[in-house]
């Protein structure tokens, strides 16, 4: 699998939101996406994703340009002011929805066995804008690939929340491991603390993707210390 983004930018109303970007990953790849805080991470995501159709510009899907097939596929997780969650509802509510979307079972006992076997049943009925930093950004992820078509998880602005950027890294990496091309949108500062080569968010000329070896399934929520830990191992 392949998604590829050719020369692809987003006019807003009054300047351009996202200016020429090009950029592509495949499954067992992770790419860092950078640029100045702002509208460009949400065009970006939904550009990507085919919930927007560039103005200039093409996204393929393994060579195909169907839009349906990429809103599919490709899925933008937490874009501000479009598929971020509510923070005033409770999450047992937020994960019924979500599973709901992904055809699984969402009644309120198929919800807190999901959340148990996550590894955070104890937040079920918590605003959802209480949630730990990093149990937000995994729970969402997870819920994502809870969709059997989901192949690419656009993890978007996940730095705005706060928190160690090495943890929604490790995410990203573990996802791909998993199988999945992983895109994260964020700062450039974040890059620069990851010391990982980014994107650039009005760049065609980009860095080569982060390639992640395939890992064994793993307990999701249970697991981000263990990854990150081999993360920074594997930078020292």
């Amino acid at each position: 699998m392949e998604l590829q983004a050719t020369a692809i930018s987003v006019h807003g109303p009054h300047a351009s939101m996202l200016d020429a970007t090009s950029v592509q990953v495949a499954d067992h790849q992770v790419v860092l996406l950078t640029g100045y805080p702002g509208p460009g991470h949400v065009a970006a995501a939904l550009g990507l994703s085919g919930r927007l159709k560039p103005d200039t510009g093409m996204v393929r899907l393994d060579g195909n340009p169907d839009l349906a097939l990429l809103r599919r596929r490709v899925a933008a997780v937490d874009a501000p002011g479009i598929t971020e969650p509510d923070d005033a509802l409770p999450v047992q509510t937020v994960v019924g929805e979500e599973l709901a979307i992904a055809g699984r079972k969402a009644g309120r006992k198929a919800v807190l066995a999901w959340l148990d076997e996550q590894g955070v049943a104890e937040h079920a009925g918590k605003r959802f804008e209480h949630l730990p930093v990093d149990v937000r950004t995994r729970l969402l992820a997870e819920l994502t690939v809870a969709r059997p078509d989901v192949q690419v998880v656009i993890l978007t602005m996940p730095d705005r929340h706060g928190g160690d950027p090495h943890a929604w890294f490790a995410l990203g990496r573990e996802l791909a491991g998993r199988g999945y091309g992983v895109i994260i949108t964020c700062a450039d500062a974040s890059a620069r603390l990851l010391d990982v080569k980014a994107a650039q968010m009005g760049s065609t000329d980009q860095p080569d993707p982060v390639q992640v070896a395939a890992i064994a399934p793993v307990a999701p929520l249970e697991a981000v210390e263990d990854v990150e830990a081999d993360v920074e191992e594997e930078e020292a």
